[in-house]
């Protein structure tokens, strides 16, 4: 089934209003505001969120305002249901203790495996809902078509950078950004970093695997069902607040920063995703800047 797309669709301000409020909701804001008022989160409130996310699932049967984006809700219970599963598993006594005892680059082998499971169960509901991989962008998309068209002044158009090249150079860009913004107050003595250079080309895959598992995951699984139901612009900021919000507790970089930092850099990755129509631009930009996260954590490992 293939969803029908646009840039711009005009939706009942209602539903997205009720939409905002479901992904803010769901998202990891809530435990946020509890732990600032109150302390440690209780477990319930995921509970409440996957409740929350089932009624309005079964009311869409019969309240056709919410129909349009009931599979897009399915989308997110299944994504906050493996994440569940995975975050249970490792939180268990048997594979904490396992985790200690096999090493940074095992342990983040394991880590990375649990990631990519819940990506491909995210590729099996999409799959079981009829959707073709290009639908939830799982192609590499049209990397030579122009991002935009500038007009030379005799009406016809001339070819503006590509999202391939674009991709290229945020890329080549977000690096030494990235390295500056954990570099601060946190550059490894020399000794160290000779320690943990056999570790970076684990690092290096370790930034491939995540940059495919989050691409998938909170974009690619997202973006086709929020673009339909609202346009662009809708669909990239929502997919950004729900990734900027999941990283208050999962960073680096986590907190209030985290949120603002990773949440930019979800708008960004999705306006390439929509823009080329694949996954390929994002996670390149993506992998880029995970690499130098992986790298920070490999010398964290023998510091």
């Amino acid at each position: 089934m293939e969803i029908p797309r646009s840039n711009q669709r005009s939706s009942p301000l209602g539903l997205i209003l009720f939409t905002w409020l479901v992904v803010l909701l769901v998202s990891d804001l809530p435990e946020a505001i509890w732990q600032a008022l109150a302390g440690v989160p209780p477990a319930w409130l995921l509970w409440v969120k996957f409740g929350l996310l089932a009624v309005i699932i079964v009311s869409s049967l019969s309240w056709k305002l919410i129909r349009p984006v009931r599979s897009y809700f399915t989308l997110l219970l299944v994504l906050l249901l493996a994440y569940y599963g995975m975050n249970l598993l490792r939180s268990s006594a048997p594979y904490l203790q396992w985790e200690q005892q096999i090493g940074w680059v095992w342990g983040m082998v394991a880590f990375q495996a649990l990631k990519l499971a819940v990506a491909f169960i995210m590729i099996a509901a999409l799959l079981l809902m009829g959707r073709r991989p290009k639908d939830f962008f799982l192609t590499p998309g049209q990397l030579n078509i122009p991002v935009r068209a500038a007009s030379t002044g005799d009406d016809r158009k001339k070819p503006s950078i590509t999202w391939g090249g674009l991709g290229l150079i945020l890329g080549i860009c977000i690096l030494p950004l990235t390295l500056l913004f954990f570099a601060i107050g946190n550059l490894p003595a020399a000794e160290v970093l000779v320690k943990a250079l056999p570790f970076f080309p684990a690092a290096v895959l370790f930034a491939i695997t995540n940059a495919f598992s989050e691409e998938m995951q909170f974009r690619a699984a997202l973006l086709g069902d929020l673009q339909a139901a609202f346009g662009d612009d809708h669909a990239i900021w929502m997919t950004a607040a729900f990734f900027g919000l999941f990283h208050y507790f999962s960073g680096p970089p986590s907190g209030i920063p985290g949120v603002l930092v990773t949440g930019l850099l979800g708008a960004l990755f999705a306006k390439c995703m929509l823009g080329s129509k694949g996954i390929a631009v994002p996670w390149f930009i993506h992998f880029c800047q995970n690499a130098v996260i992986y790298a920070f954590s490999a010398i964290s490992s023998v510091a």
